[in-house]
Formats: C-alpha cells, sequence, structure tokens
C-alpha cells in the first residue's frame, strides 16, 4: 500500500516540516504497520532525482491508497497537489496542519483536519496513527469535489499504473512451471511498487489457473481490501469462493457461499457492461447450483429425483443462466448451463409426475407449465447449436480452435441434444484435447450431478470415460498436477555454512573441524525426529543447498526417509562459487552428490535482482530466496509447517537474507520455529 504526503519542505514559518516528517508522519506510518497495514510512504522529494517530477507526482498523487497533506501554511505546491488529489480519487485524503499559525484558507475552512504541535509533533504520532487508520476504514468521500458531485467516477488507478513487461514475463513462466511458491513470493515483492494492484491481478489469475485457490484468494482480497468495489477481483473471488468450499466441511461451505454470493453482489453493483453482469449472474447460477446439489445429496438414493424436482434452487438457478444468456447471448456458459438444467428438469417432471403436479394449483397448470419448458428449450437449443456447432451454411460462429470454453460449451450441448453416445464421446474428445484442469474439472462436477440424479444416459457415460481419461492422463503426465495432495508437515532449514579460512577466531560461528560438524548433524538429527514423531502422513523438507548445516539437513532428512528439495538463489554452478566452495572439496562432493540426486529448483539466473524488482530498498537474492522457500512451505497446503535454524544468537551478523531474519520472517508469518544454538559448535 503506497502513502503519499504532500507537504512543505525545510523549516518555514517557524515550522521545521523535516522534523514534522520525521516525528509525527514516518511514526504513525510505521505504527499503522504494526497494525497490519503494508504502508510505505514517500514524499515528492523522493522523485526530484528521477527528472520527470511533475509526470511521476501526477501518478503518485492519482494511485496513492492514501494522501497526507500538510496545509499549514500558504504553499502554492501543496495546495496544487491537493488539488489534483480531490479531483482524481473521492477517498483516503487526510489533511494535517499545526496549530497556531496563519488563518486557514477559506476554500478549506469546511474541511476536518488533524492539528498538531509544531513544537513537539511526536506527541500526537499516536493519536495520527489512529485516525489514519480509520480513514483508511472510511470508504466515503472526503474530496469536496466528489462529495459534490455524487456521481463522479474515481481515477482507475490500473490504467495508469500497469506492471512491467518483464515481470509479466516471470509470472507467464512461473505459471507454466506450476511454481506456486515463486508466484507467491510475487504477491510479497509487487506491494513495494505503485503498479502493485495490476501485479496482483496478473499473479492471482495465475494462482487461479494452477487451482492454487487458497493462494488465489489471498492475492484478490488484497486486491479488493482497497478498492472493494474492483470488478475482476470480485468476479474472480466468487469462483474461488465456490472452489473452496468444494472440499470444506458443512459449516465452511455455508461460509465460503456466502461469501461468493457477496463478492458477486458487488461485481453487479458496479458492472455496466452485458457481458460482466452476464457473467456475474452465471456465477450465482453456480452458487444456486451448488445448494442444489447438498440439498438433493442428502435425501436417500431413491428420493433424489423427487427433491432434486421440488428444490426452489433448480427454479432460481434455471432464472440466474437464462439472465445471464439473455444480457449477452455470447454468454454460451450460462446459456448451455440453462438448456441441460431445462432439460433436467423436463425429464425428471416425466419421471415423477406427482412431484412436478404438486407444485401447480391443478394438473392442467402443470402440463402447461412443462410444455412451455419443452418450447423453451427447443429455442435454447436452436440458438446455442447456431453460435456453437458448425454446419455448411454458416460455418462456425466460435473460435473453436482458440477457445476451449466454447469447445466445452459445444460438448455439453451435445449431452441432451445429439441421440449418438458415439457422436458425443467424440465432441468431448476435441473439447479435453489441450484443455486445462479447471476446465475438466468444471465439466466432470455437471455430470457427476447428473449422474446422482440418474440423466441423459447412455450419452453421459461415454462423456465421461473421456473427461475422467483426460484428468487422469493431465495428472499422471503434468508436473504441475503431479504433486496435487498436501503433506502432513513440511521441514524447513536455515542454518550457518562452515567458517571460511580468513574468518577471524573470534567470530566463528561453525569451525571447520569435524567434532563441530558431529555436534551440528545431531542437534539437526535431534529437531528432526522430534517433528516427525509420531507424524503418519508425508513429511517433506525444504532447504538451499550451503556447505554446512543446509548440506547437513539435507543428508540428515534423507537417511530418516523424508524427501527434501533442494532450492537454489542461482544455478548449481554460481551457487556452488558464491555459498559451498569456501568450504573446501569435500563439501562440493557433497553438494554435487545432493544436487545429483534431484535436480535443484533456481530461483534466478544472476545475483543482480530483476529489472522489476531492482528499486525494491533494502532487498537481496539471499533474503529473496528465503522468502521463496517459506511461501513454497505455505502453499502446500500442508496442515503443520516447521523452520529448523542452526545459527549463533551472538555471532548472526548476516542481517537481510540471514539466518535470523529468515526465523524472523517465519515466526511472523506462523510458523513454528525450533532454534538450535549453534554455540555449542565452538568446542575445542
Amino acid at each position: 500500500m503506497r502513502a503519499f504526503v504532500v507537504r512543505p519542505f525545510g523549516t518555514k514559518d517557524n515550522i521545521d516540516f523535516e522534523r514534522v516528517e520525521n516525528d509525527l508522519i514516518q511514526p504513525a506510518l510505521a505504527e499503522l504497520r504494526s497494525m497490519g497495514f503494508d504502508v510505505d510512504g514517500t514524499t515528492t522529494a523522493a522523485i526530484v532525482s528521477a527528472g520527470g517530477i511533475r509526470e511521476d507526482m501526477f501518478r503518485l498523487l492519482a494511485v496513492a491508497d492514501l494522501v497526507i497533506a500538510d496545509v499549514s501554511i500558504h504553499n502554492a505546491n501543496v495546495f496544487y497537489e491537493l488539488g489534483i488529489r480531490h479531483a482524481l480519487q473521492a477517498s483516503h485524503t487526510f489533511l494535517i496542519r499545526a496549530n497556531n499559525q496563519a488563518a486557514y484558507p477559506f476554500d478549506l475552512q469546511t474541511d476536518r483536519y488533524f492539528a498538531y504541535d509544531a513544537s513537539n509533533p511526536s506527541a500526537r504520532s499516536h493519536e495520527l496513527a489512529v485516525a489514519l487508520r480509520s480513514t483508511l476504514a472510511d470508504r466515503s468521500a472526503d474530496s469536496p469535489i466528489f462529495r459534490l458531485l455524487p456521481g463522479l467516477l474515481s481515477h482507475q488507478r490500473q490504467s495508469s499504473t500497469q506492471a512491467p513487461a518483464s515481470f509479466l514475463d516471470d509470472v507467464q513462466a512461473a505459471r507454466n512451471a506450476g511454481e506456486r511458491g515463486l508466484l507467491r513470493l510475487f504477491v510479497e515483492e509487487v506491494r513495494a511498487f505503485d503498479w502493485y494492484q495490476d501485479g496482483l491481478r496478473v499473479v492471482g489469475d495465475a494462482q487461479f489457473v494452477l487451482r492454487s485457490y487458497a493462494s488465489a484468494r489471498e492475492t484478490f482480497e488484497l486486491i479488493r481490501e482497497f478498492d472493494p468495489d474492483n470488478l475482476h477481483a470480485n468476479c474472480r473471488l466468487a469462483t474461488i469462493y465456490q472452489r473452496l468450499a468444494v472440499d470444506a466441511s458443512a459449516l465452511e461451505r455455508t461460509t465460503l457461499l456466502a461469501s461468493s454470493d457477496r463478492a458477486i453482489e458487488r461485481a453487479l453493483d458496479v458492472s455496466t457492461k452485458a457481458s460482466d453482469k452476464a457473467e456475474a449472474w452465471a456465477l450465482k447460477g453456480s452458487n444456486a447450483k451448488s445448494r442444489w446439489i447438498d440439498q438433493f445429496l442428502s435425501a436417500e438414493p431413491s428420493q433424489r429425483a423427487s427433491v432434486a424436482l421440488a428444490s426452489p434452487r433448480l427454479g432460481e438457478m434455471l432464472e440466474y443462466y437464462l439472465r445471464a444468456y439473455y444480457l449477452d447471448l455470447n454468454s454460451h456458459y450460462p446459456g448451455v448451463n440453462a438448456l441441460n438444467l431445462l432439460r433436467a428438469q423436463i425429464d425428471l417432471a416425466e419421471q415423477e409426475p406427482a412431484a412436478w403436479n404438486n407444485q401447480h394449483e391443478t394438473d392442467n397448470e402443470a402440463t402447461v407449465a412443462l410444455e412451455a419448458r419443452k418450447q423453451l428449450a427447443v429455442r435454447l437449443s436452436s440458438a446455442l447449436c447456431l453460435a456453437l456447432v458448425p454446419d455448411d451454411v454458416m460455418g462456425n460462429r466460435m473460435s473453436q480452435d482458440l477457445d476451449h470454453w466454447a469447445l466445452s460449451s459445444c460438448a455439453d450441448l451435445s449431452l441432451t441434444t445429439v441421440d449418438s453416445a458415439a457422436r458425443v464421446a467424440h465432441r468431448y474428445l476435441e473439447a479435453v484435447t489441450g484443455a486445462e484442469q479447471f476446465t475438466l474439472e468444471a465439466m466432470q462436477r455437471s455430470m457427476r450431478m447428473f449422474q446422482d440424479l440418474g440423466l441423459f444416459e447412455p450419452n453421459l457415460t461415454a462423456a465421461r470415460e473421456v473427461v475422467e481419461q483426460a484428468i487422469s492422463t493431465l495428472r499422471t503426465n503434468d508436473a504441475i498436477y503431479a504433486a496435487a495432495d498436501a503433506p502432513a508437515r513440511v521441514l524447513l532449514f536455515t542454518g550457518h555454512m562452515v567458517d571460511a579460512p580468513d574468518r577471524p577466531a573470534d567470530k566463528r560461528r561453525f569451525p571447520r573441524t569435524a567434532k563441530a560438524e558431529q555436534i551440528a548433524r545431531q542437534l539437526i538429527e535431534d529437531a528432526i525426529q522430534a517433528e516427525i514423531a509420531g507424524e503418519t502422513g508425508t513429511i517433506v523438507g525444504i532447504a538451499s543447498g550451503a556447505n554446512g548445516g543446509d548440506v547437513l539437513f539435507h543428508e540428515t532428512c534423507r537417511r530418516l526417509g523424508v524427501r527434501t528439495s533442494v532450492y537454489l538463489a542461482l544455478p548449481p554452478a554460481a551457487f556452488q562459487a558464491a555459498s559451498v566452495q569456501s568450504g573446501g572439496p569435500d563439501w562440493v562432493d557433497r553438494y554435487q552428490t545432493l544436487c545429483s540426486t534431484a535436480t535443484p529448483r533456481v530461483l534466478q539466473n544472476e545475483e543482480r535482482l530483476p529489472d522489476w524488482l531492482v528499486d525494491k530498498p533494502n532487498y537481496n537474492v539471499w533474503q529473496r530466496c528465503n522468502y521463496w522457500m517459506l511461501f513454497s512451505a505455505l502453499v502446500m497446503g500442508a496442515k503443520r509447517q516447521t523452520l529448523i535454524a542452526l545459527y549463533n544468537p551472538d555471532m548472526d551478523s548476516d542481517g537481510v537474507g540471514g539466518t535470523r531474519d529468515f526465523a524472523t520472517v517465519a515466526k511472523e508469518r506462523g510458523v513454528k520455529t525450533v532454534e538450535l544454538d549453534a554455540r555449542a559448535l565452538l568446542v575445542e
């Protein structure tokens, strides 16, 4: 989250504005961070040296999540910048002013402001932090322009802050490789930049495609934290909550579907295009479908058809899907869903005539209503066939060779409109070829629903066999999905390297002796044994490959039957030169043996940070690698994560990216941390 401070500079009218910045504003922002707001504040001074100050200033005023303006004196620059902010953003502009100053400008006299004592600005830093927190929580307009013109829309931040091309390339590469941990690392890193919302959107979409739903939920909720009406975030979250609900407990399922409902309502409130509204109504249909399935599956198998037919949820989701399709006739997904559910209702009504008749005042009304549904099904089928099914006269209106959703819809359409199971199977074979897991699972979900109701045979069996075989093949052959099951426990490790030959005697941490190595090995083994004792599920280990603690951890884990992965900040040869070679030939041999048993995972190709990341302050490749390992552990979905840290608290001076720093970061994210005192290695 970015805060921009608009203020005078130096000392003017007996106010030291540098002191106000250092003693009042920055401490308040620091306290905001302690309250859970990831806020970083800057002033115009920070961009003067970069050139193009006017363009950068305009951009920051437009995209900053919070602007703090000090209007203590009649400063033209401050009032100019404040006016720009008030014209661009409706809310989150906060005015401060020193007490006992010259008359307040007439145009701002009706605005509220926070007063501070210029002789002792630090006295109210806590109160300022609390006031800023309240401002961020308040979505109402504080701009006099937006209060006067309530129909005015705020500037869309993403239009002026797009993620750089190099970042987009890195996200695409991570998505292609199935690197969920790396994508989660990007989420942490982009929050330092003005383009973070666009960056989060790109990463969230990649996480969504990889079915990393818990991480995608976190990413899109970050976007919505400061842009609650973001259409894309709300539509994505609506689907993500639906997917998370599939494997949740009954209580969690209810809560998740309710969260999905709220996201859909937000999307409906802000959508202006027919296609966007259609997507939101289709999502409402999916939620109604989930509740409908829960309802009839709770009945005895012999009663499911009648319960499904009598449920108000059936009519509700038909209404939602039909509304979505009528809003946008190009939205074939809700159209096909509406048709197949309508066919299901018709078949169920013919199988359970009493249940159907009981929904109407008379049997004649029931007959008329059923006939109307049959006629509607014919009209829907004709419209969808025209759009989706190629013919000799019209050709094919959809680019099916590019759109797997269109192919999927075409296959689902055949389920109830084609009278040959072999032809249905062929349609599904076309649809599953090259389709992603998300598309296949959506198809499978609908098939299971119809299977539970005993509908659409033999077409359904033919289609289900094709889709289930495609899912099985994808999980077997695609490394992205090969390890889908979450481990029961993940063990992370960080520890000192063996002392370099030139390390001063009074700075020793891991002496180059067999005795020190033996003690370190025993400490690590005891810690691992304590963590895996009684564990019945899968256990995995994650560590880098430096000489000393890292290599010992891998060797010990593998001896105890724990599978480990080697995470390297740099390619194997470069990492060896930087973090292994100093230990001597024996450590090099052991490192190379370690790498030969399983291909290491590599973060980046050189020690210099990627171009899009070079401006992130106090950051280096070693800290980045620590974050990468940590987030890779967290996204695995294990119930328990433990970091084992072997370090000397008296000698851990590595700072950012060091062992103590890693332990601190892990604790902040709720990871159990077992700290091993490396002072035990300092034996004669």
